[in-house]
C-alpha cells in the first residue's frame, strides 16, 4: 500500500452531480464518445453527468441501443438525447459490445474516438487533457490515463506501459482516446469473437502494427467493478470455450515481434523547444460565469490556505482553474477538484507547449484574474508581456509542513500495520497448506 492508496478518497466518484453551468461548444465536435448500450439504465445517469460536466465542450456522444431488453429503452434513451443536442441515439439488433462500438464509430464525425461504457466514469478534464495529449503527439495512436477501480473492488491502477507484459496481461482500460483512422485500418473491435476481451484484442493488433500509446499520469478513468459480469458467468460455465478465446488473444500476442515503447508522462527525456498549440479560437463557452480566476502554481500539496480560499470563493458565479507545472500526488489534486478544474501539465503534455497551453486556457475561459506563484518568475514575466489587460496577483505559495509531517506519520504507521497483517496472512496460509 503506497501513500496515494492510503489517502485516496474513493467516495469522490465523478458524475455524482450535474454541474449547473455546462460548457457549450460551437456545434462542431472534435471528439466522438461511443457507447454500446445494453440494459445499463441503473448506472448511465452518472456516466451522463460525467459527459455533460466535461470542461472540453467539443464532443459528440453516440449511444447505440444494442438490442437492450429493458422496458421502454427507446423512450429512455431518447429522453437522454433531449438533454443535449450533442447526444445521438441509434438502434440495432443485439450483437455484443464490440459490434455496438463499431456501429457507433461508423456514425461518428471526428478523427478521435473515446469508447465509454454506460456504467464507467471519467473526470471532468479527461477529454480535454486526452485531446491535447494525443493531438500534440502526432505519431501516437492512442492516449490513456491511470484508472480507479470502484464498486465491488476498490483500487488504484497505474502500471507503467510494457508491450511485452501486454502479451499476457491487459494493462490498459477501454476508455482511451484513439485515432479513428487506425481503428478502421484494423477493422474495428468486431474482429474479436464475441465475449473475447475486445479492448485487449485491439491493443494487441495495434502493437503488432508498431502503433504506440501516450500514457497520461493521473487518475482520469473510473472502472466500475460489479458483483457479477457476463464474462464471469461464461468463465464459470464454459471454461473450454473461454480457453479457446484466450487462445485467440495469444494468436494476436504472438504477432508482436518487437518491443513497442509508449510516450509516458512525466516526460523526463524531453528537450525544451517552445511550440504553439494548433487552436483556431473556437467559441469555447457560451455561458461564461461572472468571475473567472486562474491559479498558476508549482504543485499541489498541503497548502490549506489555498484549499480554504478556493472552496470559499467557489460559487455559482465563479469559475476557478488551477494549473501546476511540477508533479503532484493526485490525492492533493483530488481535494481541489471539488471546486476547480485542475491541469497538472506534467501529466499529459510536453513542456514545449506549456506556455501555449496557459495562453489557450486564458483565452478559452476568458480569464479575468490570474494568481501566479511567487516561485514561477519565468511564467510571471511571460504573463506580464502577453496579457497586460488581465489583472495579475502574486500568490505566496507555501506548503503546510506540519500537516505534511502528520500525514507522513499516519502513512508510516498504517503501512507498518498493513505489512504486519499481510505477514500474518502469509504465515497462516503456509500453515493451512501444510
Amino acid at each position: 500500500m503506497n501513500y496515494e492508496e492510503m489517502f485516496f478518497d474513493y467516495n469522490k466518484e465523478p458524475g455524482k452531480f450535474l454541474k449547473k453551468d455546462i460548457a457549450l461548444g460551437d456545434g462542431k465536435p472534435l471528439v466522438s464518445i461511443v457507447t454500446s448500450y445494453y440494459n445499463s439504465r441503473k448506472y448511465i445517469k452518472q456516466t451522463l453527468n460525467c459527459v455533460l460536466n466535461q470542461t472540453f465542450p467539443f464532443w459528440e456522444w453516440i449511444i447505440v441501443n444494442d438490442g437492450s431488453t429493458e422496458l421502454d429503452t427507446d423512450e429512455f434513451l431518447n429522453s437522454i438525447a433531449k438533454l443535449d443536442n450533442r447526444i445521438k441515439i441509434y438502434k440495432k439488433q443485439n450483437e455484443g459490445l464490440a459490434k455496438g462500438r463499431d456501429y457507433a464509430i461508423l456514425k461518428s464525425t471526428t478523427q478521435y474516438i473515446l469508447p465509454l461504457d454506460a456504467d464507467d466514469l471519467i473526470i471532468e478534464t479527461y477529454i480535454e487533457t486526452a485531446y491535447w495529449s494525443l493531438h500534440t503527439n502526432k505519431e501516437a495512436s492512442w492516449a490513456f490515463s491511470n484508472s480507479v477501480g470502484f464498486g465491488k473492488y476498490i483500487y488504484l491502477y497505474n502500471p507503467k506501459f510494457d508491450s511485452e507484459k501486454m502479451k499476457t496481461e491487459n494493462l490498459l482500460t477501454a476508455t482511451a482516446l484513439i485515432r479513428k483512422e487506425q481503428i478502421q485500418q484494423l477493422c474495428g473491435y468486431g474482429v474479436a469473437k464475441r465475449y473475447v476481451n475486445e479492448d485487449w484484442h485491439l491493443w494487441l493488433r495495434m502493437l503488432a502494427k508498431g502503433y504506440f500509446p501516450v500514457q497520461m499520469n493521473f487518475y482520469g478513468f473510473w472502472y466500475r467493478r460489479c458483483n457479477v459480469s457476463l464474462l464471469t458467468d461464461i468463465n464459470d460455465e464454459k471454461k473450454e470455450e473461454n480457453n479457446m478465446r484466450l487462445q485467440e488473444l495469444k494468436v494476436q500476442a504472438d504477432k508482436i515481434n518487437k518491443i513497442v515503447s509508449a510516450k509516458i508522462y512525466p516526460n523526463e527525456q524531453e528537450k525544451y523547444e517552445e511550440k504553439s498549440l494548433e487552436w483556431k479560437e473556437k467559441d469555447f463557452n457560451k455561458k461564461l460565469k461572472q468571475n473567472r480566476i486562474l491559479y498558476i502554481l508549482p504543485w499541489l500539496r498541503t497548502d490549506e490556505n489555498l484549499y480554504k480560499t478556493i472552496s470559499n470563493i467557489n460559487t455559482h458565479n465563479t469559475q476557478i482553474t488551477v494549473i501546476t507545472i511540477k508533479p503532484s500526488q493526485y490525492i492533493y489534486r483530488q481535494k481541489i477538484e471539488e471546486y476547480a478544474e485542475v491541469f497538472d501539465l506534467t501529466t499529459f503534455i510536453d513542456n514545449s507547449y506549456w506556455k501555449s497551453f496557459i495562453k489557450y486556457v486564458i483565452n478559452t475561459r476568458k480569464i479575468q484574474t490570474i494568481y501566479v506563484s511567487n516561485e514561477l518568475e519565468e511564467i510571471s514575466n511571460y504573463l506580464k508581456e502577453n496579457f497586460t489587460q488581465i489583472k495579475q496577483i502574486k500568490y505566496l505559495y507555501k506548503d503546510n509542513d506540519e500537516i505534511l509531517k502528520q500525514q507522513e506519520k499516519k502513512y508510516k504507521k498504517s503501512k507498518k500495520l498493513y505489512n504486519r497483517i499481510i505477514r500474518k496472512i502469509k504465515n497462516l496460509s503456509k500453515k493451512l497448506h501444510l
